[in-house]
């Protein structure tokens, strides 16, 4: 028997995988396989290998999440500052403009400084300006009905079956395509409850689209400034 052979099964049967074998050896995968694989192992030498090859999967993974987070983070900068760039050539539309500013008075901008949820989420319980901010998104922004979601956010005070309907017509949301209707527990403060007025409850249009996200904060980054200055 070679040497290198004899050599190959001591080193396996301590536990060596068929790398790290070759490169002591400097002999090729298929001979090793050819030697190595009818070889019996203790249990000791396969948990070796296998801790081994557990661990050598989970860097591969950290490595693919971190090649992954980091192009994302490249796609989200690029989207951001061409929405940037283009806001000088949509300021004059009146509805883009108005969208754009109520959207960065009462829309979710977290995602762009740190949280990890990156969606289009605006809420407001004035129906006029829900109503606007649907045109916005249907005519300016080009978003397909079907991508556009709603949840209810109603105090004990608010009929959920009604709020919903009421919210849908005025939406063209779909009542299937509410998510769950929140109800918040409210703490009493001088034996009042708050926004106990709001007969229909608060709407969230909610568009679950990183990309258009990321277009809405360059607007934001845009119209921000257009208007710098004096």
């Amino acid at each position: 028997m070679r040497k290198e052979k004899i050599k190959a099964i001591e080193l396996r049967k301590k536990g060596n995988s068929y790398a790290q074998i070759g490169k002591i050896l400097n002999l090729p995968k298929s001979t090793l396989s050819y030697w190595l694989s009818e070889i019996k192992l203790s249990k000791d030498a396969q948990d070796l290998i296998d801790k081994r090859s557990y661990k050598k999967s989970v860097e591969g993974l950290i490595k693919r999440n971190k090649n992954q987070t980091a192009l994302a983070l490249a796609r989200a900068v690029a989207i951001r500052d061409d929405a940037k760039k283009e806001f000088s050539n949509l300021v004059g539309d009146k509805l883009f403009l108005t969208g754009v500013n109520l959207y960065w008075a009462e829309g979710y901008k977290k995602g762009a400084y740190g949280s990890k949820w990156k969606s289009v989420d605006f809420a407001n319980s004035d129906p006029e300006m829900i109503l606007l901010m649907m045109k916005f998104f249907l005519k300016v922004c080009k978003v397909p009905l079907e991508k556009i979601r709603a949840q209810l956010i109603a105090h004990e005070n608010v009929d959920i079956e009604s709020a919903v309907k009421y919210w849908s017509n005025i939406t063209g949301v779909a009542e299937e395509r509410f998510i769950k209707t929140s109800v918040p527990v409210i703490r009493k403060s001088n034996n009042k409850r708050k926004n106990s007025n709001l007969t229909y409850g608060t709407l969230h249009i909610r568009i679950n689209d990183v990309s258009f996200f990321f277009k809405m904060i360059g607007w934001i980054d845009g119209l921000k400034e257009y208007f710098k200055g004096p």
